[in-house]
């Protein structure tokens, strides 16, 4: 479930912190979540060590890793809503690794993940409008624009309308 022949998603190890310390310090892309600032590599060492929950964290994040071990990027569950079994679904590829379906893979053992083992209703995520080529990544996925938010995300000096996409347990 959490592997096919290219791709497998798995947890954090702490030697994950340098990785992530590289992706998350990465500003031209805070203005797509929460970051708003530089993290530490202590942080995330911290964090990558730490025991990760669903459940207890109403978060989760998996690491992307190819075929022959390469970490490319993560995955993540975030804003988990266990009464109504729903999750948004965020999804990040280093920049040395994008365009190479690395985030097609990991998006679907994600997907997989989420509805067979997790037994999720719904998958969610906010996409900025103007990045069509993510908009159908999530397509081909099986997720469906469901809703056009306007003014969604501040990205200096102008707001960007977002795409909503869900996806629904069948």
């Amino acid at each position: 479930m959490l592997k096919s022949d290219t791709h497998a998603l798995r947890a954090l190890e702490p030697t994950d912190s340098e990785f992530l310390y590289e992706l998350e310090n990465a500003s031209e892309e805070w203005w797509l979540g929460a970051t708003i600032s530089p993290l530490g590599l202590e942080t995330l060492k911290q964090f990558a060590g730490g025991q990760h929950d669903l459940y207890r964290d109403l978060q989760l994040r998996l690491m992307i890793t190819t075929a022959d071990g390469t970490t490319v990027g993560t995955v993540d569950l975030y804003q988990y809503e266990p009464r109504n079994r729903r999750a948004g679904v965020g999804i990040a590829i280093l920049n040395r690794y994008r365009k190479q379906g690395h985030a097609r893979a990991g998006l679907a053992l994600m997907y997989d993940y989420a509805f067979q083992h997790l037994g999720l209703h719904q998958l969610w995520a906010e996409i900025p409008a103007s990045n069509a080529e993510t908009v159908q990544l999530f397509q081909a996925v099986g997720f469906e624009q469901s809703g056009h938010l306007k003014d969604w995300i501040w990205r200096a000096p102008h707001w960007e309308d977002a795409v909503l996409v869900q996806a629904l347990m069948n």
